[in-house]
């Protein structure tokens, strides 16, 4: 399991506020509840679970239904362009059910295009950093800061 950064990011309910909207995840203006920051913090545990599973190769399915249910807090619908294209996009009005749409839209278009299960997490000990795998096969499970030490 990764051990949290020191500091860690989404500490508290400010620190991660500032975190998102640093990221430009959140708006200026708005901030996170008690309970936006509780869901928040599963959802990023229950992301790593799922890149781990990734790294290792293996199926997780509780990992999977975890990071199901913290998506679930986002509202996604399908929308169409005037060529017809769909999309995924965020119906969410408030915050962080629009942060949390953003996640899942990312996640949606990345198994789209194939990718998804090349985005892995690094197994190095007290490594939290999640990458993308291009290697041929998709055989990388550390970082590139931690690749060139191992």
């Amino acid at each position: 399991m990764c051990a949290a950064p020191d500091p860690d990011p989404l500490r508290t309910r400010e620190e991660a506020a500032v975190w998102l909207r640093a990221a430009a995840l959140l708006p200026a203006d708005a901030g996170l509840s008690t309970s936006e920051h509780a869901a928040l913090s599963r959802l990023r545990d229950s992301l790593r679970d799922v890149l781990a599973a990734h790294t290792d190769g293996r199926q997780d399915a509780a990992a999977a239904d975890r990071l199901t249910r913290a998506l679930a807090d986002g509202r996604v619908v399908v929308t169409l362009d005037t060529d017809s294209a769909v999309h995924l996009a965020s119906a969410a009005r408030s915050s962080y059910p629009s942060l949390v749409a953003a996640i899942a839209v990312a996640i949606a278009e990345s198994a789209a295009a194939g990718t998804w299960l090349r985005l892995k997490s690094c197994s190095a000990p007290g490594c939290c950093l999640a990458f993308y795998d291009g290697s041929p096969p998709p055989a990388a499970t550390r970082c590139a800061a931690h690749a060139a030490r191992s």
